[in-house]
């Protein structure tokens, strides 16, 4: 096999059909679950000074990493390569750094398959509150999300088996939605569902937000005293003694959030044309990721919460996501007022459809975004068919997926080490590569090829020393402090003791993460033996030959 045989020519990879379809997909990666649920609540865990950590952290480690990312993504692209194992290799001559590149396809893979059940959650409760079902679970929505998600066990007779008939139904639609859209490619696929999808979401999300920014007074309480829960600055906290969970927290939420460090990002940078821009676009992202997030994701949940049940109970239903959605937002709902009507089971209705449904378009729009590195994976590297390759993708997720719906603790076992701390290794794996191997100067010129902005110097700065600065105190910290604890399991991902199904459940999830990081170094070594990785490597030559 020759090197130009070695990856899919250009003209026959996958590609953006509009600039329009590339900025709403990647917004669409950016805007998920994480901005209307995991925001609201680490602002108001966090306490005060956390949005003003939230917007440091967004200056020296979102947008650098944002532009690094879509800089490497269309590097890689323009040499065939829409993975990180190859777009890792197109820095530097160094063979073991392809297989650093698995960590970019198995994490976000790890995402989408407990993501897409909790994304079936959204689906399930957006169709229990269109017909009503839902409507008559107020007062106990609690006993319904356990009941949905059979958290009380006894799933097919078995009494350690969590899971419902329910559950398993919408869970088997998602997929089926997840996947057919998968196989339709990223300009018949991804872009058509991210064309309607976002501007849908914002639709409802402002129509949601403008009903509760209008809402009454509640026993004395206001909208805007619920705004201030998170809003209220507080400089002198953010270098007091503890400081570190609020920059924690901050730095966290901007990765989750943005998806960088993911893999996703630099797998749609790579469908762009050699000269296309990723400067403004790359900021374009950030820009609408933001107005999601801080404008509606901020005004929503929480303000809402504490006008109707006070800052006490906000505290306690902030220590879970999972708590607002399915069941702090359905008893909002049951006492918020339609305009010119009454409270009850059909503002429910009406209120409770937007809400999930809302939460089902931000879902789906990032479980396709982080489902796609896999895909292209298969694709690109391995030659295989777009249909065989959803087939395969499909069936890791179901597979996989089991556990996380059946075992206790697998989820949050999953969720921590993919969700949480391997952004962060990922995100250092490619600044090091990029910045200081690779070289800032080039990576500087490459960021600006045909840009149509001049991103301002300090930004060469700032991700030449200090985003990798940061990162390293990061990783350092956070594993001394959380990881090890929880790799020993001496604390769970939750903060708490590991029960004993939890412990179970931590076994099975770290086999399968260890099993699935395997599967692909192994995959990428098959690659290497079939020419795969020849181009780039006869480039590397040619350029330490000049």
């Amino acid at each position: 096999m020759s090197a130009s045989d070695a990856v899919p020519a250009l003209d026959e990879r996958d590609h953006w059909g509009s600039r329009l379809g590339l900025i709403l997909a990647m917004a669409g990666n950016a805007v998920g679950l994480g901005n209307f649920l995991r925001f609201p609540n680490e602002a108001v865990r966090a306490g005060e000074g956390f949005m003003t950590a939230y917007f440091v952290c967004l200056v020296l480690l979102g947008l650098p990493l944002m532009w690094m990312e879509w800089s490497l993504g269309r590097r890689g692209g323009r040499l065939g390569y829409s993975t990180a194992p190859g777009m890792l290799q197109s820095l530097t001559s160094l063979r073991a750094v392809r297989y650093l590149g698995a960590i970019g396809i198995v994490m976000p893979l790890l995402i989408v398959i407990y993501y897409v059940y909790i994304e079936s959650w959204t689906l399930g409760y957006a169709y229990q509150a269109a017909t009503g079902e839902l409507g008559a679970s107020i007062g106990a929505t609690q006993a319904h999300l356990a009941e949905y998600t059979g958290a009380s066990g006894g799933f097919a007779g078995h009494a350690e088996w969590m899971g419902s008939t329910t559950a398993y139904t919408f869970l088997g639609i998602t997929l089926l939605v997840n996947l057919f859209v998968l196989s339709r490619g990223v300009m018949k696929g991804i872009e058509i569902v991210a064309k309607v999808g976002m501007p849908l979401l914002v639709l409802i999300a402002v129509a949601l937000t403008a009903r509760v920014m209008t809402l009454p007074d509640q026993d004395g309480r206001e909208v805007a005293d619920g705004l201030a829960l998170f809003w209220t600055p507080n400089i002198e906290r953010l270098f007091s003694s503890g400081a570190e969970v609020i920059w924690l927290a901050a730095a966290g939420q901007i990765f989750f959030s943005l998806s960088v460090g993911s893999g996703a990002i630099g797998t749609f940078a790579s469908y762009l044309t050699d000269d296309d821009d990723v400067a403004l676009t790359g900021l374009t992202t950030v820009s609408a990721n933001e107005f999601c997030e801080v404008i509606l994701g901020g005004t929503l949940a929480i303000p809402a919460a504490y006008l109707f049940f006070g800052s006490e109970q906000v505290a306690e239903i902030a220590q879970s996501s999972m708590a607002l959605a399915f069941v702090t937002m359905p008893d909002i709902f049951a006492s918020m007022p339609m305009l010119g009507g009454e409270a009850g089971p059909a503002s429910v209705q009406v209120f409770g459809t937007m809400w999930f449904g809302l939460l089902f378009v931000a879902g789906i729009t990032s479980s396709l975004a982080l489902s796609q590195p896999a895909m292209a994976f298969f694709q690109d590297l391995l030659g295989i068919s777009r249909g065989v390759a959803t087939l395969i993708v499909g069936a890791i997720i179901t597979l996989c997926v089991q556990p996380i719906v059946l075992v206790p603790g697998v989820l949050e076992e999953v969720d921590y080490w993919a969700g949480t701390f391997g952004l962060v290794v990922f995100s250092l794996v490619e600044v090091v590569l990029l910045m200081w191997v690779f070289g800032a100067r080039r990576a500087w010129g490459e960021l600006h090829r045909g840009a149509e902005i001049r991103i301002p110097r300090m930004f060469f700065w700032i991700m030449t020393w200090v985003t990798p600065a940061i990162l390293f105190v990061m990783l350092g910290f956070w594993g001394w402090n959380q990881a090890l604890p929880i790799l020993s399991m001496e604390r769970s991902p939750g903060g708490g003791d590991y029960s004993l199904a939890a412990r179970h459940g931590a076994w099975i999830a770290r086999g399968m993460m260890m099993g699935l990081l395997a599967f692909v170094v192994v995959l990428i070594a098959v690659a290497s033996k079939r020419g795969r990785f020849d181009a780039v490597m006869a480039l590397h030559d040619e350029e330490d030959g000049a």
